[in-house]
């Protein structure tokens, strides 16, 4: 099959393309939505660079159908990989694909990728580049239909004075993780929210951290912790409650989404107890520039 190579420029036809294949769990990229319209916003609003030029490269086949395609979203030195997606059984196609995006990226050093369980045919590939396993997420679905809101709040919102002691938590809980207390905090807004949790002793005992995207109708819980000293009293319980009542509370939104660690049987089970409902296994997969094996 005769294919040429091009930097993606009509985002509609590729948001179609990454819809298509992205719907499909042998195929799924858990970075990407799933939401033609998702897709073209996420599209024009982070993978567009300085110049005007797009970080998306596609292959057509020779009728001009796009078959396969990879972008990154980046920053300084490190990027997110939206991919590889590919119609066809060349892995040799994707490949030059990719080497292609590296090229044009000489500043990114770490690229992180994020592929269903059930992506055999990238998972395969993510061995053939020595990338390293970072382990298994689940993917937690909420139905607004399956929850019952709770009417008496018990958290506040977060409040300039509080930034210390939860600066505290979230490096101890999540220490390596994509936002940090400082990016969280920089990004609160209407649709980005940070709720505490205290005692009557205005002691830091836990905090949740989730965002609304009213015009997509979708919400994210992407943070929820406990003090440790505090753990094991039903208050981890009580703070999901309080959120997801919160969260439901926008309109139009119907359905929340959570990735927690696939090995963590107890929060897990707290979350399956609220509503939440299994959806997909991801695992993630971090490559360093220059462990990178050239196939």
């Amino acid at each position: 099959m005769n294919t040429t190579i091009e930097i993606a420029k009509d985002f509609q036809e590729l948001s179609q393309f990454l819809s298509l294949l992205n719907n499909q769990k042998s195929s799924h990229i858990g970075y990407c939505g799933e939401k033609v319209e998702e897709i073209y916003q996420t599209l024009n609003e982070d993978f567009i660079d300085e110049n005007g030029k797009s970080n998306f490269l596609i292959a057509r086949n020779e009728v001009g159908d796009i078959v396969a395609a990879v972008g990154i979203d980046g920053d300084s030195n490190s990027g997110e990989v939206w991919g590889p997606f590919n119609l066809t059984a060349s892995i040799k196609l994707q490949h030059q694909l990719f080497q292609q995006l590296l090229t044009s990226h000489p500043h990114i050093q770490t690229l992180q990728f994020f592929i269903n369980k059930e992506n055999t045919k990238q998972r395969s590939y993510m061995s053939q580049l020595n990338a390293t396993n970072g382990g298994e997420h689940l993917v937690l679905i909420l139905k607004s239909e399956n929850f019952v809101k709770v009417d008496k709040f018990n958290s506040s919102p977060f409040q300039k004075s509080d930034f210390k002691a939860f600066q505290q938590l979230h490096d101890e809980l999540f220490p390596n993780t994509y936002y940090n207390a400082e990016t969280i905090v920089n990004r609160l807004s209407d649709n980005c929210i940070l709720k505490v949790l205290k005692n009557e002793l205005d002691e830091f005992l836990g905090y949740a951290y989730y965002e609304v995207d009213t015009e997509m109708g979708e919400a994210s819980l992407e943070y929820i912790g406990i003090s440790p000293k505090a753990q094991n009293q039903g208050l981890g319980s009580m703070l999901l409650k309080d959120v997801l009542s919160e969260m439901f509370s926008y309109e139009p939104i119907d359905e929340i989404q959570l990735c927690v660690d696939n090995t963590n049987n107890h929060a897990n089970h707290v979350y399956i107890k609220a509503g939440f409902e299994p959806k997909d296994i991801l695992i993630s997969y971090n490559l360093d520039r220059n462990r990178f094996v050239d196939k």
